[in-house]
């Protein structure tokens, strides 16, 4: 029996490692020969989260250099990811893909305003990859959070669905882009068939040749441009019937770099400084941040982001900093090297006794010294807890959880049932790091600003400056 050959070239969770994208698009190129030499036609195809705003270029260009680098590397579909829909402000977004020369594709993303998808996205595509008619469908994961910014996020198994449902006898192939993760493809495998292959990402899981779960294929190639996924079909080309679907990621520093990739990007760099360099403020003395104690820097931020959310108190720890400012002027650049982290400030209401608990955790070695991955956090260890509107007493030399021996909230003593209004940032708030964050009875999340956003702000504030140098923890 003949049969006949396509292949879907993947990339995934990028995240703005520019240093990847020349080795990516030489993979690309290169695979795509090795394509033509065979008669075998090719895609190539981006699952999201390409742009970060950790990147100083990202930031600086606001994510056009993604999305110029994604037009010359040759990239026919993209997924919108989470970095993307809920790091850049609706106004961005709507704009971010104009000069885009790929289709971006997600059919769970509606404008809130509109109940209608934006002009730059489709929710699928049919299209002919040699003679095969495939349907492209994407979805990304549905954070409560993008109703703040203005977007409807529905739930994207039950969209594919119904799209599935829709089409399926209309093509030979259903291909989903999908931005939920790996358990969530492994679950909608199972719920939704007639789902050929889902080409993942998300959760920067590395499925080096692919699985098959209720005959769908499920890959996805790892994180941060380190992989370039090779996923091919092949078939009957008389009946169209799919006789296997295999997998394949490669690593992409045995590819040769794209020089014009590379050369752009440094374009793009030169840019992304003359944008970030202007100052913003002119400091008097030197802001020390120390993650294992308590600092000026530290205690400004929480100053700052309790503020800023209008609470009676703050906490945010001191690894969001991850250096100290010296003496002088201090640029966007600066800020944005000094706090990287995509995460938004946020007001919750909880009670004292939740408080407690939280600050005796956070007094462990365990907790300072804990290294995180994730919820947006870009730095190394979660370190002190810094806090404004408190003073807390305790001894160290006691028993880990009971070393607190009084906290003062504004001169009064907190009391356990009391529910108060705390500052803190939205990475607490899911409970992974201080499980009694999720005791929060009330959350108030402030998007699209980030919390570079909030010290930017503090830093220009004297009398800010004056009262980080208030100590708050007080060891007995």
């Amino acid at each position: 029996m003949s049969s006949e050959k396509v292949h879907i070239l993947h990339t995934n969770d990028i995240h703005s490692h520019f240093g990847q994208m020349p080795f990516i698009a030489g993979g690309i190129r290169q695979l795509q020969r090795e394509c033509l030499e065979k008669g075998e036609q090719s895609v190539v195809v981006d699952l999201g989260d390409h742009a970060d705003r950790m990147s100083s270029i990202t930031e600086g260009t606001l994510g056009s250099a993604n999305v110029e680098i994604m037009n010359l590397s040759g990239y026919r579909y993209a997924a919108v990811g989470n970095n993307e829909g809920l790091t850049f402000p609706k106004d961005r977004l709507l704009s971010y893909y104009d000069n885009a020369r790929f289709t971006v594709l997600c059919s769970n993303m509606l404008d809130a305003d509109t109940q209608q998808y934006p002009p730059f996205m489709k929710p699928y595509i049919i299209d002919d990859i040699g003679s095969l008619k495939v349907c492209w469908i994407s979805v990304t994961a549905n954070y409560p959070v993008y109703n703040l910014l203005g977007w409807e996020v529905l739930k994207p198994n039950r969209q594919i669905g119904k799209i599935v449902t829709k089409i399926r006898k209309q093509v030979d192939l259903v291909i989903i882009l999908s931005h939920t993760g790996y358990k969530n493809d492994i679950l909608l495998a199972k719920e939704v068939s007639g789902i050929d292959l889902i080409i993942g990402s998300h959760t920067h899981d590395l499925l080096e040749s692919g699985v098959e779960v209720n005959n769908t294929f499920i890959i996805q190639a790892g994180k941060f441009g380190q992989y370039l996924g090779q996923t091919t079909i092949e078939f009957d080309p008389d009946t169209k019937q799919m006789i296997k679907i295999t997998g394949k990621c490669h690593d992409v520093s045995l590819f040769p770099k794209a020089s014009d990739i590379e050369s752009l990007i440094m374009e793009k760099q030169k840019l992304a400084d003359q944008v970030l360099g202007p100052s913003i403020v002119s400091l008097e003395h030197e802001f020390p941040v120390d993650w294992f104690s308590e600092s000026p820097l530290g205690n400004l931020l929480a100053g700052g982001i309790r503020d800023w959310v209008g609470a009676e108190l703050a906490m945010v720890n001191a690894g969001q900093l991850l250096f100290s400012l010296p003496k002088g002027p201090v640029t966007r650049k600066d800020l944005h090297a000094l706090c990287p982290h995509p995460i938004n400030p946020c007001k919750l209401e909880i009670k004292g006794i939740h408080i407690q608990a939280i600050l005796e955790e956070a007094l462990t070695e365990k907790s300072i010294h804990r290294q995180v991955r994730g919820l947006g956090f870009r730095g190394k260890v979660m370190g002190w807890m810094c806090v404004d509107g408190l003073t807390v007493t305790y001894d160290k030399a006691r028993e880990e959880g009971n070393r607190i021996i009084q906290i003062l909230v504004n001169d009064d003593l907190l009391e356990p049932d009391q529910i108060y209004r705390v500052g803190t940032i939205d990475m607490f708030t899911f409970g992974w790091i201080f499980p009694r964050f999720r005791e929060a009875e009330k959350i108030q999340y402030f998007l699209p600003e980030f919390i570079r956003d909030v010290l930017s702000k503090e830093l220009e504030n004297k009398e800010a400056w004056r009262r980080s140098n208030k100590i708050r923890w007080i060891q007995s």
